[in-house]
C-alpha cells in the first residue's frame, strides 16, 4: 500500500483539550500526606482528545480542518498555537469567553505518574457556523467524542457515507449519522447492554447495535491487548490479532486507531487493511509514554516486516 495521504482532506469534529506534562524526581515523601515531594525537571504540552487525533492525522500526511470549541484562556491559546504550527486548520474552532479550555495536567516522578489534575466544564455547545456547507469538501469526517459537550445537542447531521465516530457514550444522534463506529470494550458493553467478555459476545453486541443503527456499515471493536474485531453487514466478521507490547501506555491509543484507520479507509475503502494498519500504528504508540502520536516511517517498517 502506498502510504501517501497528502491528498486526503479530513474534517475533524470533537472535544479539543490540552495535555500538560510535568516531569520530575523525588527523594522524599511529604510530611503532610503520604505523597512524594516532586521536584520538576521539565514540562511540555501536547494536544489531547480530538487534538491528539488531529496530530496523528497530520503525522500521516493528511490535510486536517477542525471544528470544536475551547476557552478564551492561555491554555486555549497554547493549544491553537501548537495545532497551527503543525499546519492544522483551526479557523472553525470557536473560542468561548467564561469557559475553560479542557486541561489534563499529569505529574510524573521518576518515570511514574503520581497525580493528574483535570480542569474542565461541560458545555451544551452548538457551532456558530453552517457546518453542512463544509461536508462536500472533505474525503472523511471524523467525530471524536470525549463527552465534554460538543455533541450534547443534536446539531450534527450528515447523509454522507464517510463519517467515522469514536464514541464515548451511545448518543443516538451521532451514532445514527455515522457509517463506522470504533468503541472500546467498555463503551461497547454500555451501548449494547451486553457483557463482552469473549469474541462471540463482542460480535453479538455489535450485531445488536447494527440492528439499532442500520446506517452503520462497520463496528470496529477495540479490545486492547486482545486486538480488534470488525463486524459489518452481510455476516462480515474479522478478528485482527494484537501486537505484543511490553509495559504498554494506552493513553491516546484510540485516537491513533481512528486517525490511521480513517485516512487509510478514505484512500482504499478496504476496512480490513485500514484496521490492520491502525492496529500496527497503535502498537507503536502504546510502547511510548504519555500522549504520543504515530510515526509514519515506523509504520512502514512494521508493515514491511509482516
Amino acid at each position: 500500500m502506498n502510504l501517501d495521504f497528502s491528498n486526503i482532506k479530513v474534517l475533524l469534529i470533537g472535544d479539543f483539550m490540552l495535555d500538560h506534562y510535568i516531569v520530575g524526581t523525588s527523594v522524599r515523601m511529604s510530611p503532610e500526606a503520604p505523597v512524594p515531594v516532586v521536584i520538576p525537571k521539565s514540562e511540555y504540552l501536547i494536544p489531547g482528545g480530538a487534538g491528539n487525533v488531529a496530530m496523528n492525522l497530520t503525522e500521516m500526511g493528511a490535510n486536517v480542518s477542525c471544528i470544536g470549541c475551547i476557552g478564551n484562556d492561555s491554555w486555549g491559546k497554547k493549544l491553537i498555537s501548537i495545532l497551527q504550527k503543525n499546519k492544522i486548520d483551526t479557523q472553525y474552532i470557536e473560542i468561548i469567553n467564561s469557559h475553560p479550555t479542557t486541561l489534563k495536567q499529569r505529574i510524573y516522578s521518576d518515570n511514574r505518574q503520581v497525580a493528574r489534575i483535570d480542569t474542565e466544564q461541560d458545555r451544551n455547545w452548538i457551532p456558530n457556523l453552517k457546518v453542512e456547507k463544509l461536508y462536500n469538501h472533505y474525503d472523511v469526517i471524523i467525530l471524536s467524542d470525549y463527552d465534554k459537550g460538543v455533541f450534547f445537542s443534536p446539531w450534527f447531521k450528515s447523509k454522507k457515507n464517510n463519517v467515522i465516530l469514536d464514541p464515548k457514550k451511545k448518543i443516538d444522534h451521532i451514532w445514527s449519522n455515522a457509517n463506522i463506529v470504533t468503541p472500546n470494550l467498555n463503551e461497547l458493553k454500555i451501548a449494547s447492554k451486553l457483557n463482552v467478555d469473549n469474541d462471540n459476545k463482542v460480535v453479538e453486541a455489535c450485531r445488536i447495535l447494527m440492528e439499532e443503527f442500520q446506517n452503520l456499515e462497520y463496528i470496529v471493536a477495540k479490545k486492547s491487548e486482545r486486538g480488534i474485531t470488525i463486524v459489518g453487514k452481510d455476516s462480515y466478521v474479522k478478528h485482527i490479532s494484537p501486537h505484543e507490547v511490553k509495559s504498554p501506555d494506552v493513553t491516546g491509543a484510540g485516537d491513533t486507531v481512528i486517525a490511521v484507520m480513517s485516512v487509510v479507509y478514505a484512500k482504499t475503502r478496504d476496512i480490513e487493511l485500514s484496521v490492520t494498519t491502525a492496529n500496527i500504528a497503535a502498537s507503536i504508540v502504546v510502547g511510548e509514554s504519555g500522549t504520543a502520536t504515530i510515526n509514519l516511517n515506523k509504520i512502514k517498517k512494521l508493515i514491511e516486516k509482516r
